[in-house]
This record gives C-alpha cells, structure tokens and sequence, in this order.
C-alpha cells in the first residue's frame, strides 16, 4: 500500500491507498492499527477496488490534536481524505469505532458516500453496562499494560474463538494491544460520543453488521444503531467483535453482496 497525507484543520492526516477500481474506503476502530484493522480482508478488496484507508487521529498515520478528540474532528479528517484522494462518490466501510465515525461522516456529506457498511457500530456508549465496562478498561491502561491488553483481547473475540487459538497466536494479538496514547484517547472518546442526533441525517443505503458473540459492542447495541439509521438494512454473524478475524469469509460476502446492489 502507498502512504499518503493531507493536512485537514493544521493536523498531518496519514492515509494508505492500493488496488484498482471503484473506491473503497476502510474505517479502522479504536485500536489504531490503519494497517491491521481489516485482517485479510484488505487482500481481497484491492484486486477490484481502489482501496482508500485513512488514519485518523489516535492511530499510528496520525497525530492526536492538542486538545479533545471528538466526532466532528474525526469525520472531518475522513472528509478530508477522501475528497484528497478519491474521485467521486465512494463506498464506506467502518470497523468499531470506525463505524460512528463513518456514520457521521455519512450524515455530513451524503452525496460523497454511495452505500455505507458499519460493522459493531453505536449510537453512543453511555448505558451503564458500557460505561462501567469503559471504566475498567481505562483504568487498566494507567495500572497495568499486560492487563489492559488481555481485557481488550477478551471483549474483542468471542470466547470459543480464543479458546481454539494457539499460545503463540493468543500472544501475538495481544502484543498488538498495548494502550498506547492514542488508543486511551480514542477510549475517552467512545465515553462522550454521541451520535444520536445525526444518524437521523444518513441517506446513502447503510447495511449494519452485528456479532451474536459481540462482548464490546453486544448485539443490542448494534439492533439500537440500525433501527436508528433510516432505511438501513441488518446482518448477524455467529462470531464475536472481530469479525474480520473469526469469520472473514462471511463478513466479505455481506460487504460484497451489499456493495453490489
């Protein structure tokens, strides 16, 4: 993939493009790896499609503001990228938290996107069960790394998943996981977020993506966030958040079959 960038609001917005095609672009979540996000599936979009994935502030392309992040910042520097590098209307797919930034990009520009997909997406995480999960899992990052690592890897995939991995495997996501500043900033982030004034705004066709086995974002939230987005269409998948990790084949076929249309 080449690495790009663009200055949005005095702020370096790093980005990767590749492949060929109508555009694509991939909305990484909360952890902050543009580059390991979507798991295999960048693979298989860039043989057919111009793949556009953007790093927006938290993550490893890009630098954190001096002040708050929040969605208007975030939105906007995907607004950013893709008027930079794409052509015309494009595809959107947002992973996580990348899916409330997506869907607020979407409620900001809808002749820019053409069909949006958001897969474990919220309308906002304020419920008691997410803020008392939110909680624990801040407070983890300042106590103790190893900890906080192995919670997020817990919430991330489901539990027969994580049973059916090897040592090493287990370990070598786990040393992806490590609260750097970024992804504790986009922690604080997920506890203010609010989008549900905006989601109304959404008018490109939008397919919602919900996990049965979803223990970050379980499935009722995902149920909440498509009955909030007009029109839009849902799936499940039998995995947990990670669904480009457990179930990468199903979850192509959604996106695939959706973006088709």
């Amino acid at each position: 993939m080449t690495k790009h960038q663009v200055d949005i609001a005095g702020i370096p917005v790093g980005y990767y493009v590749d492949g060929q095609g109508p555009e694509l672009v991939l909305v990484h979540g909360g952890t902050g790896h543009p580059e390991t996000s979507f798991a295999s599936l960048l693979e298989e979009f860039t043989p057919h499609r111009t793949t556009i994935v953007p790093g927006y502030s938290g993550s490893t392309l890009t630098p954190l503001p001096d002040g708050e992040v929040d969605v208007d910042l975030l939105a906007d520097q995907v607004l950013g990228v893709v008027r930079a590098a794409a052509n015309g209307p494009v595809d959107m797919f947002g992973i996580s938290t990348g899916a409330v930034v997506a869907a607020a990009v979407a409620s900001k520009d809808a002749e820019l996107i053409r069909r949006l997909v958001v897969l474990g997406g919220f309308v906002h995480y304020r419920h008691p069960w997410q803020r008392l999960l939110l909680r624990t899992w801040r407070r983890l990052a300042d106590l103790d790394a190893d900890a906080f690592a192995e919670y997020t890897l817990l919430h991330v995939l489901s539990d027969a998943f994580l049973d059916s991995m090897s040592a090493s495997e287990r370990l070598r996501l786990r040393a992806g996981l490590a609260p750097s500043e970024g992804m504790v900033a986009l922690i604080d982030f997920v506890g203010q977020v609010d989008i549900s004034g905006r989601v109304g705004d959404i008018k490109s066709p939008t397919l919602v993506v919900g996990m049965r086995h979803d223990q970050l974002v379980p499935v009722r939230y995902a149920k909440q966030f498509h009955a909030a987005i007009p029109g839009s269409e849902y799936v499940e998948i039998d995995s947990g958040h990670a669904a480009a990790i457990e179930k990468p084949a199903e979850l192509l076929k959604h996106i695939k079959e959706f973006l088709a249309q």
